[in-house]
């Protein structure tokens, strides 16, 4: 246990340091995605953050458009979102956010349907 506070301390000093002021400590827990996707993307992290200040978007626009990328990974990894997160050294002591990986379900679960009409409507006979 002694270790995961220590990481959070050591994530919430560094997100204070980059200015995101907006962070407070006992919410740290609910930013993890998109620390996530800093430490995968830092340029996507960046211009998604920059879009939503100057649209003036609050913090949870932002903080819930950092989903969709994390999710748009997932897929292109197989949807093994807890792989993605344990290959990086900066993530790996982090728990995948349980939205996170509802939303990897949803989108798979989804995409397997989608899939799956699409085969059945194109070996159908026609009449």
């Amino acid at each position: 246990m002694w270790k995961k506070v220590q990481v959070t301390n050591q994530v919430f000093r560094y997100a204070k340091k980059a200015g995101a002021s907006y962070i407070n400590k006992p919410k740290m827990r609910h930013y993890v995605h998109c620390y996530a996707l800093h430490c995968l993307d830092e340029e996507v992290s960046n211009e998604l953050r920059r879009e939503f200040k100057e649209r003036g978007e609050n913090v949870g626009a932002w903080r819930q458009a950092c989903y969709k990328p994390l999710v748009t990974m997932a897929a292109l990894q197989g949807w093994d979102i807890d792989a993605i997160f344990n290959a990086h050294p900066r993530l790996s002591i982090w728990y995948v956010p349980t939205k996170l990986r509802q939303l990897c379900h949803a989108e798979r679960n989804t995409n397997v349907v989608s899939t799956s009409v699409s085969l059945a409507t194109t070996h159908l006979p026609n009449f």
